[in-house]
């Protein structure tokens, strides 16, 4: 173990001891204080990096029935939650997605399109993300598979590598493929987490077109500013043609739509035609999201082992008990004292609709230089910010939401493990002091499309 997990160790057990037998205050009883330990012990472990995350998480949930302070079925009862089940569909799907070689064929039908110029390209590159965004629900997998693609179009317009076209052109792919995450219910494993942790009348109003509507105003003021962004801080020194039939040759070089990407296109068209759709039909999200992934297995399109390995079961496991918080804290009252003990300080400044989003966004973004585990973001915020933003009359989907896409930034190396997947399979054709001034531009758009979405959800009821 290095120096500073050992630290996080012994500090986490320290914490959490020290929360367990503190005497429980006016709201609290015996069996909630351990459990808060518990709590504070876990994302502790999370912080320093103790140990992988679903480890710490699966003897968390653990704990809190051995330690008698809620039943097993409570910590443990995501696993029975349809948005879990929902999540592991999704996550099936895209692992066709990605095998297929469809995602890569669907890039470059888009990069045909569009104009052989850089800002041809920068458009080819944030459209071909924001359309496959949908459709795959990791991040972290269209990144990786799509960063090489950006270089493969960098290296074809003759751009010297490290300079500012290929870093102009990945950081298109980034805005396209990785920062659309929040704008769709479908596009990242985590909007399912943050929907996992919604009061269950809340979550129920978050089906895929309902998180499309209210994600439409940040998700315009993200592509448009980010594109122009990218052609003021990146622009080439170098002549930015791109030679004629690139994106066709590389199409050729594919060969004709084999028989499993046809089937993997015909069930993510359906299926998102179905989720989108949802409130005509009355056909709920998880069975579209099984029954997609049944029709692949059963197609062939890919086989037992791929089942095992291409779906990353080690983030399913970890968000399964990870959202066994949002069980656990409700039966033991926490979250109610919570609201009681943090209302008075904090409500007023949510009752102020923009100095809680922009307040809330900028918090994070300084967070983020000494929280580096995103998963841990995601789950302290949103848990702790819920029961007073009700209070204020602030939908929490608008705090899960804010939490997501303003930790989604790499001013430093090591915060962001999505672009670290895109950034080593670049191999070594940008460097990262080019790509923090769009981080910072991406922290300055993502703050105004929340400011200016504002008037919009209170439009829609979000904020009362």
């Amino acid at each position: 173990m290095s120096k500073k997990q050992i630290i996080g160790a012994i500090l986490g057990i320290v914490l959490g001891l020290g929360v367990a037998i503190m005497t429980p205050p006016e709201g609290l009883s015996v069996k909630a204080m351990w459990a808060l330990g518990i709590f504070v012990w876990g994302v502790t472990y999370l912080i320093f990096e103790v140990a992988p995350d679903y480890i710490v998480t699966i003897a968390m949930c653990s704990m809190w029935p051995l330690f008698k302070t809620v039943p097993f079925i409570t910590a443990f009862s995501f696993f029975a939650d349809p948005t879990w089940w929902l999540m592991v569909g999704a996550l099936g799907i895209g692992v066709a997605a990605s095998k297929s070689g469809l995602l890569r064929r669907i890039a470059l039908m888009v990069m045909r399109i569009a104009p052989a110029t850089f800002k041809g390209q920068t458009l080819a590159l944030m459209g071909a993300g924001t359309l496959i965004a949908p459709l795959i629900p990791s991040i972290t997998a269209k990144a990786a598979i799509c960063s090489p693609l950006s270089v493969g179009i960098s290296d074809a317009m003759g751009y010297k590598r490290k300079t500012q076209g290929p870093a102009g052109l990945f950081a298109a792919m980034l805005m396209g493929f990785v920062c659309t995450g929040p704008s769709f219910l479908s596009a990242s494993f985590l909007c399912y987490m943050i929907k996992s942790f919604l009061p269950k009348d809340v979550a129920a109003q978050f089906h895929w077109m309902q998180w499309f509507l209210a994600m439409i105003p940040w998700t315009i003021i993200l592509l448009v500013l980010s594109f122009f962004a990218i052609q003021i801080l990146y622009k080439p020194e170098e002549k930015d043609t791109l030679p004629a039939g690139y994106a066709a040759e590389q199409l050729a070089k594919m060969g004709p739509m084999s028989r499993i990407e046809k089937i993997t296109l015909a069930v993510l068209l359906i299926g998102l035609f179905l989720w989108m759709t949802e409130m005509l039909h009355g056909i709920p999200a998880v069975l579209i999201a099984l029954f997609g992934l049944v029709a692949l297995l059963a197609g062939k399109v890919y086989d037992r082992p791929d089942f095992k390995s291409g779906i990353p079961w080690d983030a399913v496991v970890f968000i399964g008990t990870i959202v066994g918080i949002s069980y656990v804290f409700p039966y033991l009252k926490i979250d109610k004292w919570m609201g009681v003990v943090l209302g008075p300080v904090l409500t007023p400044l949510v009752a102020n609709p923009y100095l809680f989003v922009g307040g809330l966004a900028v918090a994070i973004y300084l967070i983020r230089f000494v929280l580096v585990s995103q998963v841990a973001t995601l789950t302290i915020f949103p848990v702790m910010l819920t029961p007073f933003a009700m209070q204020a009359g602030v939908n929490p989907w608008i705090v899960g939401i804010i939490v997501f896409a303003s930790m989604n930034v790499w001013n430093v190396f090591y915060q962001n493990t999505t672009y670290l997947a895109a950034f080593y399979a670049a191999q070594g054709a940008v460097e990262h002091k080019h790509m923090v001034k769009m981080s910072v531009a991406y922290m300055i758009i993502s703050l105004l499309g929340f400011l200016i979405s504002v008037p919009y959800w209170q439009m829609m009821g979000l904020i009362k």
